[in-house]
């Protein structure tokens, strides 16, 4: 790993997929246990598809914090950093997480959480590209979040008075970019899988295992 590479770092933000604790509008449908299957599967897919690009450093930021051996006995040995997110938000602990990564020597950082498995690492690499002339860079969703969000200093300003999980996360983050007069770029469009409409969507197949398994 080069020195420019530990410059620019990945934040993946994941749970740990207890039944009925992630995917519950997706668990209305389908289950609670096949949507943390689901969910596990989606997770593993993401993280194998960004580790190793050669252009950035990657650090997963999981939660609960005391599902520490657990979270390492699902993921297995991933080559990469593990650290319990921190926070009563989910601002707070994206704030915190960036807070990490750039007081650990980070130029800019990159996080994304685990809904949308389109994300690839060319994703990323564009993200971290487009720091260098703006200061956020943002992956909209369709249901009016974000996707991803890049940053090439640490601005906890940005995460605070957030609706978080409502429409309204996208647009009430690029009000708080333009009250702080910062510059951005928007990245591509993309879909998070929250429902069965949207996993019924996605040319992937998902929970197809037997049950338990990953």
């Amino acid at each position: 790993m080069t020195n420019n590479t530990k410059k620019n770092t990945l934040i993946i933000f994941l749970k740990y997929p207890e039944a009925g604790k992630v995917k519950t509008r997706l668990a209305k449908d389908v289950g609670a246990l096949r949507a943390a299957e689901i969910y596990s599967e989606m997770s593993k897919e993401i993280i194998e598809n960004l580790l190793d690009a050669g252009s950035y450093r990657t650090i997963i930021f999981y939660d609960p914090p005391e599902k520490e051996n657990e979270i390492r006995n699902w993921l297995g040995d991933k080559q990469c950093p593990i650290t319990p997110q921190a926070g009563e938000t989910l601002g707070d602990k994206m704030a915190d997480a960036f807070a990490q990564v750039f007081s650990s020597g980070s130029d800019k950082a990159v996080i994304i959480g685990t809904d949308c498995v389109d994300v690839s690492s060319k994703t990323i690499t564009q993200a971290i590209s487009s720091l260098n002339n703006v200061d956020v860079v943002l992956g909209p969703a369709e249901d009016g979040g974000y996707y991803l969000l890049g940053l090439n200093s640490h601005m906890p300003e940005i995460f605070r008075e957030i609706e978080w999980s409502t429409d309204r996360v996208l647009n009430q983050t690029l009000e708080r970019i333009k009250e702080k007069k910062l510059n951005y770029e928007l990245l591509k469009t993309l879909k998070d899988i929250d429902t069965l409409d949207d996993l019924n969507a996605q040319t992937r197949s998902f929970g197809r295992t037997a049950e338990g398994k990953c």
